[in-house]
């Protein structure tokens, strides 16, 4: 090395992998046509653990089971990107303790074109059973952009 020069290092993130996968997808148009009243339908939430005994895959009350120790990426998606926008705003346990303080979901930077939110990491630190709630800001419109919250509880089990 010669000697004006100077070793730069940059410090990167590393790139978390999750071995679970949990995808929320939502029909935004359908949301906002129910102008903030309680859903039932338009959000589908789906993981890829059915072959370890996930169920309820397609509705709001996904129950996946996941090896203790696993990584979970929850990943909020429009059905239609072109009619708005889905963020994850948080997430909170209202029984057990699968993710315990350690391992509760966090959100990640964006990939690719994706909003901030839209993509969180968590990890099921302990065995057992755990019901959760999630919630998710639906944007549409693009001159007056109208926000809905929704919220609903799915269950998770480490095992």
């Amino acid at each position: 090395m010669m000697m004006n020069q100077k070793l730069l290092v940059v410090a990167q993130q590393p790139i978390l992998k999750p071995q679970v996968s949990i995808v929320i997808a939502v029909d935004c148009a359908y949301v906002a046509a129910q102008q903030g009243q309680n859903i039932s339908t338009g959000v589908y939430m789906m993981d890829n653990m059915a072959n370890n005994g996930s169920t309820n895959e397609g509705n709001l009350e996904l129950s996946s089971v996941v090896p203790v120790g696993s990584l979970i990426g929850f990943n909020s998606v429009p059905i239609d990107p072109t009619a708005g926008t889905v963020v994850i705003t948080g997430f909170t346990v209202s029984q057990g303790s699968v993710f315990g303080s350690q391992g509760y979901p966090q959100q990640q930077s964006p990939i690719g074109s994706e909003p901030a939110g839209a993509y969180w990491i968590g990890q099921a630190m302990n065995a057992g059973s755990q019901t959760y709630q999630i919630q998710i800001k639906v944007t549409v419109g693009t001159i007056r952009p109208i926000s809905y919250f929704i919220n609903w509880d799915p269950f998770i089990t480490a095992k």
